[in-house]
């Protein structure tokens, strides 16, 4: 070999060698993040490089293919430049789905879930108070400015041009195809390697059923997971529904990110409930209390009211109260806000039903607008005396959800999605912003009453309205339903209303009650057996229970109901912090009150916690 040649191999040696340097640089980027500060498990760190890799193979195969195109060398650098930017657009999209997703719902954000939202653009923004040109134009000028860096780096060290200098035609059209084929079953078999089981982010972006998550943040190992399906499939079998039960109609009202404390039906300084108050005059509400919530997202909280199960108990197909009242002759429809057929399949989670929508069903609306349930509830038939199970979930509150124009505000209010400040005014502002959407909720429950009453299905019924979990709104300087276990994150409205011909119920006086209570409330109210798998109690009825648990992420903790102050207690699992409160204080969760507690009872607190830990994250400290 020539000098010459020599020359040209270390040339194209050298540039290839800077271009992969470069190109890993936004990836390692992204895993020290992910592993150090999203504390995703370090054998992602390995996985991703791959995956990073066999993507490099296929953009080194489409850059020497263009290079071979009979094109002038400007076209070809502009094709070049452009793909590259494509690609690594790519990246930049897939890991900001990744920090909003661990951020919002403690998952990396599917492409299944973000379509839903991407399709309806406009409406998405228009929730989170941003501008969609703005959008656009900073979308398009950081395409931009990412196209013309590529293409100013191929101008002076591009691999591919020295490439032609050194190799014939023939040898590159070879290498081309070699690295194109190799690609080609690389992706034929990206599916079956379940990378997603090791926190893989592209794999958990374009299969979110792989990985190894009970439910948004909360792991458990899959022979947890099994033993606890075991127990539920064996309480399933063998339930045997009550011969004299009343099968009233079941009307399940759910309003996401739902806080007990801002609704003025519980004492609010606001007026946001006015409709439900007006009920409570009417004397069809006998309930109206809270009830403190399993954990601080939608899954857990909504599997552990539909399967009366805490956190660390909940099986991936439990036995749920709609199962049960199907063995009484019920039908059931689930007419939902929000999409939840793509929300890490959590439809699957309710078991067979008779009827099933949400905002992902239809395209007339944005999926988060709650006139969609109105607009189905048009097409419901009259009662024709088939006992019938209605759940709705309502996202007015929720801080995607859409505010009506017609919804009145408090005050100036915006979107605080994307809010940080801790100032009185960003406070105020996220406060009237979610009170109107909790006014917007108020009016949708009374026009869903409204029009089952008009179709019959309140002659006789039993309606619950709740919450799935709470929302922070600048307290402990948080925001949404953020990772944390603080009182607004947990505490949601337990509403009970009969209708007709149902039985009212009266509830036992009770320190605290439990999201997972309340299914067990409800059969008890109609008569129907409580299945022996389900941990809550008939609230109706004499019990004595201890401890409330509640988990989100890495923070752990209990209420004791026997204590007279009524400690809250939890644990920061990774940083061992412990945190104690007395909630009949006037102080609240204002005053740590640990260092008051006697270490006995802290102790027992421990080792109960410690038997509730079945879903903690991979680096969270058993010890405590």
């Amino acid at each position: 070999m020539s000098v010459e040649s020599m020359a040209n191999v270390l040339a194209v040696v050298r540039r290839l060698g800077m271009s992969i340097a470069l190109f890993l640089v936004l990836p390692l980027l992204f895993l020290l993040v992910y592993i150090e500060w999203l504390h995703a498990p370090t054998n992602a760190f390995a996985v991703h490089l791959r995956v990073v890799a066999e993507i490099a193979v296929a953009m080194a195969g489409i850059r020497l293919l263009i290079g071979l195109l009979p094109v002038g060398i400007l076209l070809r650098r502009v094709l070049a430049s452009v793909m590259i930017a494509c690609v690594l657009f790519g990246f930049i999209a897939l890991y900001a789905g990744a920090f909003v997703g661990m951020k919002f719902w403690g998952r990396v954000a599917s492409v299944q879930l973000l379509s839903t939202y991407v399709s309806q653009g406009p409406e998405t923004l228009k929730a989170l108070g941003i501008s969609l040109y703005g959008v656009a134009g900073a979308i398009g000028v950081l395409f931009l400015l990412i196209a013309i860096a590529v293409f100013w780096y191929l101008k002076k060290y591009d691999w591919v041009s020295a490439s032609r200098e050194t190799l014939s035609p023939a040898t590159l059209g070879i290498v081309t195809a070699g690295l194109l084929c190799v690609f080609a079953i690389y992706v034929a078999s990206f599916e079956a390697q379940g990378w997603a089981r090791e926190a893989e982010p592209l794999s958990l972006a374009l299969f979110p059923g792989q990985g190894e998550v009970g439910a948004q943040s909360h792991h458990m190992n899959f022979m947890r997971m099994a033993e606890l399906q075991k127990g539920q499939d064996a309480s399933r079998t063998s339930y045997v529904p009550s011969v004299d039960a009343h099968r009233s109609n079941v009307v399940l009202i759910v309003v996401d990110a739902f806080r007990a404390d801002h609704l003025s039906l519980l004492g609010y300084r606001t007026r946001t409930t006015p409709n439900l108050e007006h009920l409570r005059s009417q004397g069809t509400m006998t309930v109206a209390t809270s009830a403190v919530a399993v954990c601080n997202e939608s899954f857990c909280g909504l599997r552990g009211f539909a399967s009366s199960q805490s956190v660390a108990n909940q099986a991936e197909r439990p036995f749920t109260m709609h199962e049960v009242l199907k063995k009484y002759g019920y039908k059931v429809n689930l007419i939902l806000s929000g999409d939840h057929t793509h929300f890490y399949g959590l439809s699957h989670m309710y078991g067979q039903v008779d009827s099933y929508f949400d905002g992902a069903s239809q395209r007339g609306r944005y999926v988060n607008d709650d006139r969609l349930l109105l607009d189905h509830l048009d097409a419901q038939p009259k009662w024709d005396g088939t006992p019938v199970m209605f759940q709705f979930h309502l996202m007015s509150s929720h801080p995607l959800g859409l505010r009506f124009d017609e919804t009145p505000e408090f005050g100036p209010g915006r979107a605080y999605v994307l809010e940080h400040g801790t100032s009185a005014q960003a406070v105020k502002s996220a406060v009237n912003y979610y009170d109107r959407g909790v006014l917007q909720a108020d009016t949708v429950i009374s026009e869903l009453l409204s029009k089952l009453k008009a179709l019959g299905y309140l002659e006789d019924a039993l309606v619950v309205i709740t919450g799935d979990h709470g929302e922070s709104l600048g307290e402990h300087g948080l925001y949404t339903h953020a990772q944390s276990v603080w009182e607004e994150s947990l505490r949601v409205p337990f509403l009970l209303m009969s209708f007709g011909q149902a039985d009212p119920v009266s509830l036992l006086p009770a320190k605290e009650i439990s999201q997972v209570d309340i299914a067990p409330t409800l059969l008890h109210a109609l008569g129907m057996k409580v299945p022996d798998s389900w941990e809550g109690v008939a609230l109706q009825v004499p019990y004595n229970r201890r401890y409330i648990d509640f988990q989100q992420n890495q923070f752990l903790g209990l209420i004791d109901t026997q204590s007279d102050a009524l400690y809250k207690f939890w644990i920061d699992t990774r940083s061992g912090q412990k945190f104690t409160f007395s909630l009949v204080s006037a102080d609240k969760e204002k005053t740590d009150v640990t260092g008051q507690v006697p270490a006995a009872l802290q102790r027992e607190w421990r080792e109960y916690l410690i038997k509730q830990s079945a879903t903690l994250p991979v680096d969270a400290h058993l010890g405590f």
